[in-house]
Order: C-alpha cells, then sequence, then structure tokens
C-alpha cells in the first residue's frame, strides 16, 4: 500500500521550504522494463497482444507467461468545482497504452487489474484476493491539493500530480509482481517495492528522474503536515524517511548530475556517501529478481511513457 489512509482529507500547510525543494530539485532534469545499458532503438508497436513464452527461474520452476495487465476503468461518479480541472486519470486510452507496453515487457501468472474508482478516502492498495489495483480519484485529488498550496501554474500542478500517481502505480505494481510469482523479499515489503518504483521510474520511464524527484517531494510535503503524528508501527517507513531513501537513490543513479542536491544541503553528506553503492546494489537485485519474468525483446525498446 502506497498511502497511509486516514479516512479524511488532509489539508496541507507548506512553509517556504517548499518552493525551495521543487527548485533545487528540478534543477537540469531532463526512462522494456529494466532495459539494456543500451536504451536506442525503435519503439514497440503498442499492441497489448503478447507472446507466450516460458522461462526458468530461480528455483527452477518454469515462468509462464498467462497473464495480462487489464485495466477496470471507472469514470468519477460526480465531480465538483474544485476537482472538475482534474485532468490526471481521465485518459482511459493513455492508461491503456501504459497497460499494453508492460504486457510486452513482463510476464504474469494471472491477470491483474489497475482500477480507477471513487473510494471513501485517498488510497491506492493491491489486493491479492482479488489481484487488483486500485487507485482511487480521492488520491489523486489529494496529490492536486498537496501540490496547488505552492505550484500555480496549471501545467507544472498536472505534471507534479502525474509523477506522483505514476510512481504511486509502479509502487502498487511492485506488490502485485512480489504476490504473483512470489519473490522474495527480505525486510519491509513497503521499503522493497518503493526502490523498485524509483527504480523503474529511473531505468526505464521516460522523463522518469524527474517524476521519482517530484514522487519524493509528496513523502516530504506529507510529513511537513504530520508534525506529531507519526505512526511508528506502521508498515511503512516514515513519510520523511521514504523521501530521503528515494533522492538517494536518485543522486546514486547519477552523483555528477545530482550534486547540487548534496551542495544545498537536500541531501546530507553522510547519506551521500552510501547511495551510490546503495543505487547499484538495489538496481541489481531487482535486475536479478525480475529477471525469470521480464520478456526478452527481439529489438531495443523504447521506454515506458
Amino acid at each position: 500500500m502506497q498511502m497511509k489512509s486516514t479516512g479524511t482529507s488532509r489539508f496541507f500547510l507548506m512553509g517556504k521550504s517548499y518552493k525551495f525543494l521543487l527548485a533545487i530539485l528540478s534543477l537540469g532534469i531532463v526512462v522494456s522494463l529494466f532495459p539494456p545499458q543500451s536504451t536506442s532503438g525503435a519503439a514497440g508497436d503498442g499492441s497489448a497482444k503478447q507472446t507466450r513464452r516460458t522461462r526458468r527461474n530461480g528455483t527452477g520452476q518454469t515462468a509462464v507467461d498467462s497473464g495480462d495487465l487489464r485495466l477496470r476503468y471507472k469514470p468519477r461518479k460526480k465531480l465538483t468545482a474544485a476537482t472538475q480541472d482534474h485532468v490526471v486519470g481521465s485518459n482511459a486510452q493513455t492508461i491503456e497504452k501504459l497497460l499494453a507496453d508492460l504486457n510486452q515487457r513482463i510476464k504474469l501468472p494471472f491477470d491483474i487489474y489497475v482500477v480507477f474508482v471513487d473510494c471513501d478516502s485517498p488510497d491506492a492498495f493491491y489486493e491479492p484476493e482479488t489481484h487488483e489495483i486500485t487507485l482511487c480519484y480521492q488520491l489523486i485529488d489529494e496529490y492536486y491539493s498537496l501540490f496547488a498550496r505552492k505550484i500555480k501554474d496549471k501545467t507544472e500542478l498536472d505534471s507534479a500530480v502525474k509523477a506522483a500517481m505514476v510512481s504511486t502505480f509502479f509502487h502498487e505494481l511492485g506488490h502485485g509482481l512480489v504476490d504473483a510469482w512470489k519473490i522474495p523479499i527480505t525486510g519491509r515489503e513497503e521499503d522493497a517495492v518503493d526502490q523498485l518504483s524509483t527504480v523503474v521510474l529511473i531505468e526505464a520511464t521516460e522523463d522518469g528522474e524527474r517524476m521519482a524527484l517530484e514522487g519524493a517531494l509528496t513523502f516530504k510535503l506529507y510529513a511537513e503536515s504530520e508534525q506529531g503524528e507519526e505512526i511508528y508501527w506502521n508498515e511503512h517507513s516514515l513519510d520523511e524517511q521514504r523521501f530521503f531513501d528515494t533522492i538517494c537513490l536518485v543522486y546514486g543513479h547519477d552523483e555528477k548530475k545530482y550534486d547540487y542536491l548534496v551542495k544545498n544541503g537536500t541531501l546530507p553528506e553522510e547519506r551521500a556517501l552510501v547511495c551510490i553503492e546503495d543505487y547499484a546494489r538495489v538496481n541489481r537485485s531487482w535486475r536479478q529478481l525480475l529477471a525469470p519474468y521480464l520478456k526478452v525483446p527481439a529489438r531495443p525498446r523504447r521506454k515506458l511513457r
């Protein structure tokens, strides 16, 4: 589960630090799931159709591709004056295209449904019994409320909310993959799929580094709005920890490009010292864990869009 839903909407009171963080995290940021080191080449055709292939996994079992990601799109029941301009999540065709692209890259033993629906509260979660990833419109609305306090430009606001939702989706997809293939995880699964989401954004998603950083900002802003409300027994790490974990991986991916994060104090130097090693380890681990369940392309693929 990506979000810690309380059953009521949060209202966010952020200080001037937000503008500073958004500015420094956006500087110079211009990513096949886990493509090879060279990512050049022609694009795939985007079709959801797939060739059934098998490959041995680490236990000697055959990974049979018998499922797909499928969309269950339920339009909003009611739009309000506050939500009528929320475009993120409103284009079912764009979502279908992303799922079709992913279906060309990953194997599944059963169908996993991606459900956009109205919920009682802001939330996103994977349900193993029904094999459903639920993405609530109310979470999209909450992200708009979170960023709109400081972002006034509509295009920039839509971009930030899209980044947060894409990050959330990959997090929940991580839960789905762990469940589908019984992927071994040591430590907290929530931390592991946080890392997977960040690696997929960086390695396999167009403009994914920016998305990872803006996704990290949601944790920072949640932390600022919930002073004194930390839940230490929760299965998630604290929001501020998730913020630092994410920007550490981004920095570790390209320390020269993101050196400004250390210079301006956003990423403490003591943490930065281990980020390069952390990213290499996390990237290598997830590539190894997912290798039996990734389809081998006939030619290099473009990044996810």
